[in-house]
């Protein structure tokens, strides 16, 4: 794998953990607002702080820290069978969101399938950024 390969792959894999923050966290705060009681502006602007300064950065330092194996071996990989296909990504990224979900909660219920949501469109965007490339190296 080329110096360039490599850069690009690390950017996918970033942008990913990316994606897969930013779904997490909006169907956290969409939960969130579903089941507060009590559905005020002033509760709701304190939801969507709380949520931006302490919420969005901690997953995304668990999303990077519990992905970077799983993915790097998917990312090995795919450079080796040299596929292209996007189907094979977010397939991947599905498979690291099940994957998450069952070492940190060891039950795949409602919670489980947000973790996979999370995965798929991960999956996509590394293909987007640097799947597609596979090879040209």
């Amino acid at each position: 794998m080329a110096c360039e390969a490599r850069l690009r792959a690390f950017d996918g894999w970033f942008r990913g953990c990316l994606t897969a923050t930013a779904v997490l966290d909006t169907i956290i705060f969409v939960v969130l607002a579903l089941i507060t009681p009590e559905r005020s502006p002033k509760r709701i602007l304190d939801g969507t702080f709380a949520i931006a300064v302490f919420i969005v950065p901690l997953t995304f330092f668990v999303t990077c820290a519990l992905t970077s194996v799983p993915a790097a071996i998917l990312i090995w990989l795919g450079e080796r069978l040299r596929t292209r296909a996007m189907s094979f990504y977010v397939g991947s990224g599905l498979l690291i969101g099940a994957l998450f979900c069952a070492l940190l909660f060891k039950d795949m219920g409602l919670l489980g399938v947000a973790f996979v949501l999370a995965g798929g469109p991960a999956g996509l965007v590394y293909w987007r950024v640097a799947g597609r490339y596979t090879g040209d190296d």
